[in-house]
């Protein structure tokens, strides 16, 4: 039988980037990861914005977040050979209102890491007239497919990875043993499934279903994210990924003419430019009621842990707190901040 220090579940987002950070740290790990089941991971649009624009602030907790975020990409790009995180900066059309709080946020030099500057006319020719244009830097965007293959990949050449599903039943966990392996430790990162989860039904997961295009619109400019009411990110070759929607009832992997329409209607009012819809996916985004991660240990089992809820903005949260996941697993006196430990549910 052989031995791993810790087994995950799931190979998302979050499950990818904490098995890297334990591999790295020399931990043995290994991944199980059923490829029948969806990831809201492979199908997101992977963007990055360090400004919440509802009430102009900052992305919670940003300045930490951002620099290791890149940094962590980086290195994987490095060890993986393929480059899947790109830096773009972002148009948002602003209204007269919003332009002013925008001149005031410009000139605070808390957001000056986040604002290059507020243009009278757009920067890109096809986007419907505003009163001017705030440009974002710091944005950008993760090819979250070529991302997990690439992952995945390395993971099987290195004898990491089982595709196959682990079953949410006492004794699959409980004797600390799964298929031939034998395991001191394990972390379940399997996304909105947790909902279902029977070991963690404490945690008040909120998924939230949504949906994203891809079209194909030639004459729109590829330099720029384009963001107001819908994102517009351009993935090369004039294509670009066009969403999104939230929908809690239906929480189904399938596309909707329903949300298919609210998209087209919500792009229609930022751009005019003739596009072609290509494909239309959904997805379900495992988002917590407090809109925060959630990391922790089971209160009754001290070999269960959870690293999930990274919701809308995974891609950036997912490198830092994969860092702390880590740490609490491989040191018994680390603790993780009170605002995402599991323990807040009890």
């Amino acid at each position: 039988m052989k031995r791993k220090e810790v087994l995950i579940v799931g190979q998302g987002l979050a499950g990818t980037l904490l098995a890297f950070e334990l591999h790295v740290a020399g931990v043995d790990v290994c991944i199980v990861n059923n490829p029948q089941k969806s990831t809201a991971t492979r199908l997101a649009a992977g963007m990055v914005n360090p400004l919440v624009f509802k009430r102009m602030t900052k992305s919670w907790m940003v300045d930490d977040l951002l620099p290791l975020m890149k940094k962590r990409y980086r290195d994987l790009e490095e060890l993986l050979g393929e480059r899947f995180y790109f830096d773009m900066p972002m148009i948002k059309p602003l209204s007269e209102q919003e332009t002013e709080l925008w001149q005031e946020r410009k000139a605070d030099e808390k957001f000056a890491p986040f604002i290059e500057k507020i243009n009278e006319t757009s920067p890109v020719d096809h986007v419907f007239a505003s009163h001017a244009y705030g440009i974002v830097k710091g944005s950008g965007y993760l090819k979250t497919g070529l991302f997990l293959d690439a992952a995945k990949r390395y993971f099987q050449e290195n004898e990491m990875l089982i595709e196959d599903d682990f079953p949410a039943t006492q004794s699959s966990f409980e004797n600390h043993i799964f298929q031939d392996i034998q395991f001191d430790k394990i972390v379940f990162c399997e996304g909105h499934y947790l909902k279902t989860h029977p070991l963690f039904d404490f945690v008040r997961l909120q998924p939230a279903k949504g949906e994203v295009l891809q079209i194909y619109a030639p004459g729109l400019s590829e330099n720029y994210i384009i963001n107001r009411r819908v994102f517009v990110l351009p993935i090369g070759d004039h294509r670009f990924k066009v969403g999104s929607t939230y929908e809690w009832k239906d929480l189904t992997d399938h596309p909707t003419e329903e949300g298919k329409n609210s998209i087209i209607d919500r792009l229609k009012e930022l751009i005019q430019v003739d596009f072609t819809v290509e494909a239309h996916w959904a997805g379900v985004r495992p988002t917590v009621i407090d809109r925060r991660p959630v990391l922790g240990k089971h209160p009754e089992f001290d070999h269960v842990y959870l690293f999930n809820g990274l919701g809308t903005k995974g891609v950036m949260l997912a490198p830092y707190f994969a860092s702390e996941m880590k740490k609490f697993l491989v040191d018994n006196q680390y603790q993780v901040d009170k605002e995402v430990s599991s323990d807040r549910f009890l």
